[in-house]
């Protein structure tokens, strides 16, 4: 597949559309089925000041990025950061800015106003129902005594799914990691039943099989979309995991260092320009 070099920025996203209660609204699930096939940056907030994510996130919008993510496990005082942090990201650019952080018992997934969406993952491979489901209702709960709906991002609904040795997170959140050889036609069974939109592949510290990618993309109708991060830092990393049927690819680590401009260049060509992989 022939890479892309052109920096046309990506389609604007309609922040005024309605989202009732974060549930049965759609636009930005429809925007994300819309522009398939790019790489995706992952801010984490807590690692990165608020200037530099502006600037990224412009860098990368010019670039064709349709969306981005601010992410963090750990997010302390969240309120606190993230008050004004999510209004200047959101204002620097016209693409959907998505919130993932972990929920905690008593209150959910944390939130401010201004973002435009939120990844909910039922993380189908936890020991604890906490993290697979209960955490969802929850934080609706905690969501409609605190924040106005008006102000609710729309919910993405997730799959999510760990590969490889992740001591922390099967700590924290009670993951196993998937067996590849085994799981993969039961999970994307599990996943067609329950209709989630959109299935997170995640890898701490090792990468997450591009034959998996392969196997799911097979075994998934074409309205779930595919997220595959972990260990992402070229170009042709990138295009492997497109090229086996991911929908996007997330990165992160890859522009957290000084150098972080040079970085980006070296990925543009996936970033930029056009969906690849025919999936809108």
């Amino acid at each position: 597949m022939t890479a892309v070099h052109e920096t046309t920025p990506a389609p604007s996203f309609d922040r005024s559309a309605p989202r009732p209660g974060g549930w049965g609204a759609a636009a930005l699930v429809a925007h994300l089925r819309a522009h398939r096939g790019h790489a995706v940056h992952i801010i984490d907030p807590f690692k990165v000041d608020v200037a530099e994510a502006v600037e990224k996130a412009r860098a990368l919008y010019a670039r064709g990025a349709p969306w981005l993510i601010l992410a963090s496990t750990d997010c302390p005082d969240f309120a606190a950061r993230m008050t004004s942090y999510v209004p200047a990201v959101t204002a620097a650019v016209p693409v959907p800015v998505v919130l993932h952080f972990p929920p905690s018992p008593g209150t959910g997934f944390p939130v401010v106003p201004g973002a435009d969406g939120y990844l909910f993952p039922a993380l189908l491979r936890s020991t604890s129902p906490y993290f697979v489901w209960q955490s969802h209702l929850e934080t609706m709960a905690t969501w409609g005594r605190t924040l106005a709906q008006e102000h609710w991002p729309e919910v993405v609904l997730t799959a999510a799914l760990t590969f490889g040795d992740d001591a922390r997170t099967g700590d924290l959140l009670g993951t196993r990691p998937v067996d590849p050889a085994t799981d993969v036609p039961a999970l994307a069974d599990e996943i067609r039943r329950l209709g989630l939109p959109l299935v997170y592949l995640y890898s701490r510290h090792e990468r997450v099989p591009t034959d998996v990618v392969r196997a799911l993309r097979a075994r998934l109708p074409e309205e779930h979309m595919l997220f595959v991060s972990g260990n992402v830092r070229t170009p042709g990393r990138i295009d492997e995991l497109l090229d086996a049927g991911a929908d996007f690819v997330g990165f992160a680590g890859a522009l957290e260092g000084d150098d972080w401009r040079g970085c980006l260049d070296g990925l543009v060509r996936t970033v930029a320009g056009s969906p690849r992989g025919g999936r809108a």
